[in-house]
């Protein structure tokens, strides 16, 4: 009786001692006018992940632990991934890439022991780049041979149908297209061609087809995204203490509106394009710090912890909510150079963040059921119950349910 009540005493203590431990963590570092209540500002709910998981022993099957919340999709190296869902039968499917080969395979997320389903052994070594379209029924895979960036669009069979004997198709896209990027409805693509003055901006058919020119702007090092159907942005690369800009552009006409302009420009809009959120960085020991900016009203308002918005990704099924990964402890000041160089290696959470209040709730957290390792290429399936992942260093691709 006496050890029994020594361990519930122990326990007791070691609880209260990871509480005043979060609580510590959470309130500290909060920016100035943003909100402080309770854990990321917006209450006290923190979702942990289960602890027991990924204890499935057969390569390329989910394990069995139903109340699993992060599980190992594939071992690396993953080039890139997306979410395929199906109505007959109804089912989530992770679709990926193998960097090193190009093959692409097809795992049910949300089958207990599914097995790993090829469908497509087309051989493309060393991937750059992989972009989805017609929702995942196709897709665009990048490589560099001898310093110039290839291009080819392959289509596969539908993950709805049962003859695995028709093979892919392939053709090959114009060479030189840089920063590709995909519409929302996943049927047509943007992409720079880079000029002796900056660079073109075209857009196309997903396939390739159809190309067109819509705008040409003086500057070579851009990065172009589609985040709603009548709206791209077109922005400089980010890097601390360098000037950044930002131009949104209209879909059909190809006109230009400066949308921001600020040192160490990252930003990523909403699919509605009502909300930009986006990190400045003036370099030379000067903090960064991330901002939502409500485009209509032109108001900028501050959320917490500082995401980096290129490690973010909007939510498939509201446009005021913003996944991100990034690390819990604090963060150094040229985390954007340390990020784009591949030299961070500190292991993150992902945060589901509240466009509105700038606060957000802890969704995984490292070592508690995943991984230990930065995140990249966060996605969303289509109905919002699922996010997958990569992680730097083994290139393994993860999943988590909502």
């Amino acid at each position: 009786m006496k050890n029994k009540t020594i361990y519930i005493v122990g326990g007791l203590v070691f609880l209260a001692i990871i509480l005043l431990l979060l609580f510590f963590f959470f309130h500290s570092n909060t920016s100035t006018g943003t909100p402080s209540t309770g854990f990321f500002g917006i209450g006290g709910n923190v979702s942990t992940t289960q602890t027991n998981v990924g204890d499935s022993t057969t390569p390329g099957q989910v394990g069995n632990q139903v109340l699993q919340r992060v599980f190992k999709i594939a071992d690396g190296p993953v080039a890139g991934a997306t979410f395929v869902q199906t109505s007959n039968p109804t089912t989530t499917i992770a679709r990926y890439v193998m960097q090193d080969t190009g093959h692409i395979s097809d795992l049910a997320v949300d089958v207990p022991g599914a097995a790993v389903r090829p469908i497509s052994n087309v051989t493309i070594p060393g991937l750059t780049e992989v972009l989805w379209g017609n929702h995942g029924t196709s897709t665009i895979l990048q490589y560099v041979e001898l310093g110039v960036i290839k291009s080819v669009y392959v289509t596969f069979t539908p993950a709805t149908s049962t003859n695995a004997a028709i093979p892919p198709r392939m053709q090959f896209l114009p060479n030189g297209m840089e920063s590709l990027t995909v519409s929302p409805d996943k049927h047509s693509l943007a992409y720079l061609v880079t000029t002796a003055t900056g660079a073109n901006a075209f857009t196309a058919n997903i396939d390739g087809t159809g190309s067109k020119k819509l705008f040409s702007l003086p500057l070579s090092q851009m990065l172009l995204s589609w985040p709603a159907q009548n709206a791209l942005i077109a922005q400089t690369k980010s890097a601390a203490g360098v000037p950044g800009i930002a131009f949104s552009i209209n879909a059909k006409t190809g006109g230009l509106s400066p949308l921001l302009y600020t040192p160490g420009l990252s930003a990523i809009a909403n699919n509605t394009f009502t909300k930009v959120v986006y990190q400045t960085n003036a370099g030379s020991g000067s903090a960064p710090h991330t901002y939502i900016h409500d485009i209509e009203a032109g108001r900028d308002a501050n959320i917490l912890k500082t995401p980096l918005p290129e490690k973010c990704v909007w939510a498939s099924t509201a446009a005021d909510t913003l996944y991100c990964a990034l690390p819990l402890d604090t963060q150094p000041q040229n985390y954007i150079d340390l990020w784009h160089q591949g030299l961070v290696q500190t292991a993150d959470s992902i945060v589901e963040f509240d466009a509105n209040s700038g606060g957000g709730v802890v969704v995984t957290l490292p070592g508690n059921g995943g991984p230990s390792a930065p995140i990249d290429q966060l996605g969303v399936s289509p109905d919002g119950k699922y996010l997958l992942f990569i992680t730097r260093g083994d290139h393994s691709l993860w999943g988590v349910r909502l």
